[in-house]
């Protein structure tokens, strides 16, 4: 049986630590999965390269809440459960449809309007 703190994360997601403001937050919640990738990444707007900390989390609404507090200018998180995403940006939310496209665009919009590449808006949830 669950205990009620896991029940209540019923949302798993992604997160860039390098688009956190405080990476340190990451240590509050429940990671499942984490990938450090090559150095090959872009880090920032000024050119500068490095890795990306990618961790897979379970989360509850209210942590996502918390979570949007942290999100850096032009970097996003989302978030799925069943056919619902929430992309999480620093300034806006969006609940868009994992099955319909159709719903995205409001929240692709908003991520090119913060200089993330169109390509990189894609909110995968495997």
């Amino acid at each position: 049986m669950l205990k009620k703190r896991e029940r209540n994360k019923i949302y798993k997601g992604v997160l860039i630590a390098e688009g956190l403001d405080d990476p340190k937050v990451i240590n509050d919640l429940s990671v499942y999965k984490a990938i450090i990738t090559d150095d090959t990444m872009a880090i920032d707007y000024d050119g500068n390269i490095g890795r990306w900390h990618i961790y897979h989390v379970k989360v509850s609404k209210k942590e996502i809440d918390q979570l949007q507090k942290h999100l850096l200018y032009g970097w996003y998180a989302h978030f799925w459960r069943g056919n619902t995403i929430i992309v999480v940006y620093n300034d806006k939310q969006f609940k868009i449809k994992k099955n319909d496209k159709s719903t995205w665009q409001e929240a692709v919009t908003h991520g090119k309007s913060q200089e993330i590449p169109e390509n990189e808006l894609d909110f995968p949830t495997c």
